[in-house]
This record gives structure tokens, C-alpha cells and sequence, in this order.
């Protein structure tokens, strides 16, 4: 069984392994995405105003409101 130390931790991150690939390879951009999820939070937040308007509008008709 191996020992976790800082020594054999140093060991795999500067190797040939896939927890190296992993630690070493650098953090994804992310700003096109946040961009694209708050356009789609601000579409969705718009439609869903349109569906309460018209779910409103035909409670009103059936005298239900």
C-alpha cells in the first residue's frame, strides 16, 4: 500500500500520469459561456413574463380571475 506524502504527491504532478495531465493542464475559459448563459437567463426570464400575461389574460376571459 502507499503512503500519501507531499513528497510522492510532488512526485506524480511533475511525472508522465494522468493526475499530472490533469493538475497541470490550466483552467478553461469560461467567459463565452457566462455570456451566452446570461443571454439565455435574461430570454427565458422575458418568455416567461409573455406565458404568465396569456395564462392571466385567459383566466380573466373564462371568469375565473
Amino acid at each position: 500500500m502507499r503512503t500519501v506524502t507531499p513528497e510522492y504527491l510532488e512526485k506524480l504532478k511533475n511525472g508522465n500520469s494522468a493526475y499530472a495531465t490533469i493538475v497541470n493542464t490550466p483552467r478553461p475559459d469560461f467567459t463565452e459561456l457566462d455570456r451566452e448563459c446570461e443571454e439565455f437567463k435574461t430570454w427565458i426570464q422575458e418568455e416567461h413574463k409573455k406565458d404568465r400575461a396569456i395564462m392571466l389574460e385567459a383566466l380573466k376571459a373564462n371568469g375565473r380571475l
